[in-house]
């Protein structure tokens, strides 16, 4: 059994103590990173449904020995979620524990993931580009710099939900869902810009706006590449 196996095979079991020890609990869904690309993730992003919230620290305490650090949103039942969590929930959601009645919940609250919404982000991106390229304080010249380069996967990331809202979109399987070579251009924007760019900020000192542009262009074509296609029928 590989380490990401052995992670999710914990994760199903504390989730399965967890409805043990909350009668109220609905559903439990995995999301993000560690949903479409398990094993670059550095967390691991948790939404929990429960009819109560009296046991709210419960769930962090139960995750805190995982390899991973655990966010974990709890909430009840028809309590408002934010959009962009919402599609990601349902375009991206991993069902852990549960009936799935907050996939359902998510459709209702989700904002429809469009091409056009993807480039605005990558709007966004320059804007924060040129924050940093402003800044004469060296950490928030470098804070600025990482928030650029997340942005651009921000987009990539929201052009693939936009490609994902379809008919034939399936909860959990966000990479498989790629054709080629969309899966492999898509991964590696994960690893250098999220991951190495943004989140380690292993970014190019000596060429920083070279960088982004060469990316910024990437992921422009990215987005156009995937609005001219279909998602593949399952």
């Amino acid at each position: 059994m590989t380490n990401i196996q052995h992670r999710q095979a914990r994760l199903r079991q504390l989730c399965a103590s967890l409805k043990k020890a909350d009668a109220d609990l609905i559903d439990i869904i995995q999301f993000g990173s560690s949903v479409y690309a398990p094993d670059l993730a550095r967390d691991i992003d948790l939404l929990v449904t429960t009819r109560s919230r009296e046991k709210e620290d419960l769930y962090g305490d139960t995750f805190a020995n995982l390899d991973l650090g655990v966010d974990v949103i709890v909430r009840t039942p028809g309590q408002p979620m934010g959009k962009d969590i919402a599609a990601s929930i349902r375009l991206m959601g991993n069902l852990l524990c549960g009936e799935g009645q907050t996939f359902q919940e998510a459709e209702e609250y989700m904002a429809v993931p469009t091409f056009d919404r993807a480039r605005k982000i990558l709007e966004t991106a320059d804007t924060n580009l040129a924050t940093a390229q402003q800044k004469k304080d060296p950490i928030l010249k470098d804070e600025f710099y990482k928030i650029s380069y997340d942005r651009l996967f921000d987009a990539a990331r929201y052009a693939v939900m936009a490609f994902l809202n379809t008919d034939n979109a399936r909860r959990g399987q966000l990479r498989h869902l790629l054709p080629p070579p969309f899966d492999q251009e898509f991964r590696q924007m994960i690893n250098t810009l999220h991951i190495q760019y943004s989140y380690d900020g292993n970014y190019p000192q000596n060429d920083p706006d070279g960088a982004f542009m060469k990316w910024r262009q990437e992921v422009e074509q990215f987005i156009q590449k995937l609005e001219q296609h279909q998602p593949p029928t399952p």
